[in-house]
């Protein structure tokens, strides 16, 4: 039978092992809550620097980016139509084509072209939208 004190002493070694490796792992957490800190505060320095020097000509441009976009992706297609009604709005789509027969077959992409009259509003405008407002809105936010 193994002596008492022997198990004691390796129960011993073992718990202060355990709390050895514990100690070690909060103190590792505490360096890196350190490091990240000095990184925020290395990045911050960093923003607050690009926004001293940006000035107002950078959101002069993102301005006139959003509005050009807008008028010629969204506006152009919808005035239009209505200045000549006889003019087509083109839209392209993608459309699945399967050729042969259930898993011998194959399926491809083709590109098609619709020509639409009238006001036409499809979802990539709707996406477009909301890409440049969140463009828009989203750099907005961020300043303080």
């Amino acid at each position: 039978m193994i002596p008492f004190e022997v198990i004691t002493m390796l129960g011993s070694s073992l718990f202060t092992g355990v709390l050895s490796i514990w100690s070690q792992k909060s103190k590792d957490a505490a360096d890196q809550q350190k490091y990240l800190m000095q990184r925020a505060e290395i990045n911050r320095a960093s923003v607050d620097d690009a926004r001293k020097h940006g000035g107002h000509f950078q959101s002069v441009t993102r301005r006139w980016m959003a509005l050009l976009s807008v008028l010629s992706i969204i506006v152009l297609p919808k005035v239009v139509p209505l200045i000549d009604p006889s003019l087509q709005v083109h839209l392209m789509y993608l459309e699945e084509v399967k050729t042969g027969w259930w898993i011998f077959g194959s399926a491809e992409e083709v590109t098609r072209f619709q020509g639409v009259s009238g006001l036409v509003i499809t979802t990539a405008d709707t996406h477009f939208l909301s890409a440049v407002a969140g463009f828009y809105f989203g750099s907005a936010a961020t300043r303080r």
